[in-house]
């Protein structure tokens, strides 16, 4: 006889967005020192100037979904290693295009994080040519040919929790 699954005393977390905003201001102190950060290491045109932002965190931000790497892998070099050119030119431009959006808050139980772009989490399609042209921006030259369950392309999402650690930097659709 198989026994029954033992309850785990946790409910599903349910996560609430926001309206999109486009108000920086609005932002949390240190979410809007964190995208300051790695604005300014993506206008200097070197993936390597992304180390500051990175490193001023205790973990690294995750720049791939579900895949692990050993421990001191090098962050830049898996960003690299993600970016078409193999020299993080497109990570870059990516960084800046993904922050250049309007972002939502993204609220599961007390953890509270914002996401950029918006439209990665709300689903309405481009309303003009201008909105088309920012969603592809947002897209990787590998993801370009695919598609979620939606039909929507793989769009770079970029996650900053309320106290201002970088948590993910990824494609929807990578790992």
């Amino acid at each position: 006889m198989k026994k029954p699954a033992k309850p785990t005393g946790v409910a599903p977390s349910v996560e609430i967005l926001s309206a999109p905003s486009s108000d920086i201001a609005a932002l949390p102190a240190g979410v809007r020192a964190m995208r300051d950060k790695i604005l300014s290491a993506c206008e200097t045109n070197d993936i390597e100037a992304l180390r500051i932002p990175i490193d001023w965190n205790e973990v690294r931000p995750l720049f791939e979904r579900g895949v692990k790497h050993p421990a001191g892998t090098d962050p830049i070099e898996v960003l690299k290693s993600l970016s078409f050119d193999r020299k993080g030119r497109e990570i870059l431009a990516l960084a800046q295009a993904v922050l250049a959006q309007p972002f939502v808050r993204v609220t599961r139980g007390p953890f509270e994080s914002y996401e950029w772009p918006a439209f990665a989490r709300h689903a309405s399609p481009p309303a003009n040519e201008d909105e088309a042209r920012a969603l592809w921006a947002c897209v990787r030259f590998a993801d370009l040919a695919r598609s979620n369950e939606r039909g929507r392309p793989h769009v770079m999402r970029l996650g900053v929790g309320a106290d201002g650690v970088w948590h993910y930097f990824w494609s929807e659709g990578v790992g």
